[in-house]
């Protein structure tokens, strides 16, 4: 079902590069192939900790290196994203820039007390979004 709401139209993997990040990317790479899509990756650097931020940015362009390099393996075309700023507010901006047909997330959330609880950007993209979002656990 999932292939043909997404079939031809841009995808947006939104990642930070953590365990359960692995599996939706995964899935993302599998879909773009599936559907012919152009899969765009971002990785949202946030600036609550200047001092931590270099740490930061050399762990995305790691990720998304890593990434690109599956993504090429598997015959996929994909464009990678570094941005600063909010990640729940980057990837609803990104999602309309880029007119995504879907955005993917992972989510490392057990269940939904744990959401309640902790709030997620998985979360505030699935409520907000305009587009169709896949949730990757």
């Amino acid at each position: 079902m999932q292939e043909s709401i997404v079939k031809g139209k841009n995808l947006l993997l939104a990642t930070d590069g953590k365990g359960h990040s692995s599996k939706a990317a995964q899935y993302a790479i599998e879909l773009a192939k599936l559907t012919s899509s152009k899969l765009f990756v971002l990785y949202v650097v946030s600036p609550r900790n200047e001092t931590k931020q270099q740490v930061t940015i050399d762990d995305g362009l790691s990720s998304l290196n890593e990434l690109k390099g599956r993504a090429e393996e598997a015959g996929v075309e994909m464009t990678t994203l570094l941005e600063g700023g909010s990640p729940y507010e980057s990837v609803l901006t990104t999602a309309e820039r880029i007119q995504a047909g879907a955005v993917i997330v992972g989510t490392s959330q057990k269940n939904s007390l744990d959401r309640v609880l902790l709030g997620s950007v998985s979360e505030f993209v699935v409520r907000n979004s305009q587009c169709t979002v896949i949730v990757v656990k």
